[in-house]
């Protein structure tokens, strides 16, 4: 589908995910190592007794199958959710009604003032709420942490998954999807049909309790995974191009390559990051890296984004090297990691973008 005619808004956030939850990062890299392998030196465990290498979280990939759709964009953000975890080895995610009620409300709060973010103004129509979490409050849930991610796009949705891959996509919403949450509401602003006002939907992902180990990272692309986006548009916030918010090298708002991402457990943090992104020849793949060290909003997570699109139908292999600290390592901890991937075929750029020539469509955002 061309969706060169269509704009977006897609704001995530990560809010206040209690046990040190935070934000996204970033980092990205490259490999000769075909099958993820990876080597540290030795760190305790979870249980901070047995020596663990710090390694990849082996993903289950294709073996998980695709998201049964039924059409309902609710129902198939949290099916799509869930096989993107399923597809990683991650657990999945409880869906809870009253927490569908509180992004429901916050989706139509979004709508009544065709905006896109994270917090409500008493007064307003459609107020439950000043922040993610008081609306789960008042729809009744206790919660001991609330991050949410939240999209608009410029008239109606053309599929039932395209809000909640869109913000799959975007590196600082894609690490709450992976953080060690247990439990996800997902609600729909009302229909939709005017290209200058937003169809909205907001997720709230609640309840955290840690299962990946303090050891193992989690790699997206993974390992092995094919048909891998070679695009993304860099119009998210906060914003891992930034650092080119100006010409004559602005990159925010441009058509770059596709994120690629580690994100940590627990309360893990990186340190002296480093990223190789290279193709077979062993070409290396220029990428903006960002990780906790260079921005707050990278709590956990590492990110390279490549400057330009990759090349269609090409593996690209990737080595990320650093420190990692957590509960169970508390001394900074050298890792190297290494895995591939293989994108698809070059397509229209997943675009969430003003059309040529209009000054009424609603633009892309990632909030």
């Amino acid at each position: 589908m061309n969706k060169t005619a269509k704009t977006a808004a897609f704001a995530i956030s990560s809010i206040a995910l209690a046990a040190a939850l935070a934000a996204c990062g970033g980092g990205g890299g490259s490999s000769s190592n075909p099958t993820g392998q990876t080597s540290s030196t030795g760190q305790t465990g979870s249980t901070g007794s047995t020596p663990q290498p710090i390694s990849l979280l082996a993903a289950t990939g294709a073996a998980a199958g695709s998201p049964t759709l039924t059409g309902d964009a609710v129902a198939d953000s949290f099916a799509y959710a869930n096989n993107k975890r399923a597809q990683l080895g991650l657990s999945q995610l409880k869906q809870i009604a009253a927490v569908n009620t509180a992004a429901g409300n916050h989706a139509t709060y979004m709508y009544d003032a065709n905006a896109v973010g994270h917090y409500e103004t008493a007064g307003q129509p459609g107020f439950t709420g000043v922040a993610p979490s008081d609306r789960v409050k008042t729809a009744g849930y206790t919660t001991n942490s609330v991050g949410e991610i939240a999209a608009g796009i410029g008239g109606p949705f053309t599929s039932s998954t395209e809000a909640v891959d869109g913000l799959f996509d975007a590196p600082f919403h894609r690490a709450i999807f992976l953080f060690d949450t247990t439990g996800v509401g997902f609600g729909q602003g009302p229909a939709n049909t005017d290209p200058a006002k937003y169809s909205t939907l907001v997720g709230d992902f609640v309840d955290y309790v840690q299962q990946t180990p303090d050891y193992k990272l989690v790699a997206y692309p993974y390992n092995g995974q094919t048909n891998v986006k070679p695009s993304w548009i860099a119009n998210e916030s906060p914003n891992p191009m930034s650092f080119y918010a100006a010409a004559p090298t602005k990159y925010v708002g441009a058509t770059v390559g596709y994120p690629v991402t580690l994100s940590a457990a627990g309360n893990g943090a990186f340190s002296n990051i480093a990223f190789t992104i290279a193709d077979a020849p062993g070409n290396a793949v220029p990428c903006q890296e960002v990780d906790n060290t260079t921005t707050s909003e990278a709590q956990r997570l590492a990110m390279c984004v490549p400057f330009a699109p990759l090349a269609a139908n090409t593996t690209y292999k990737v080595t990320v090297t650093g420190s990692l600290t957590n509960t169970s390592i508390p001394q900074a901890t050298a890792f190297s990691v290494n895995w591939s991937f293989t994108t698809g075929a070059s397509a229209a750029v997943q675009a969430r973008q003003l059309p040529a020539g209009s000054s009424t469509a609603r633009p892309p955002v990632f909030n």
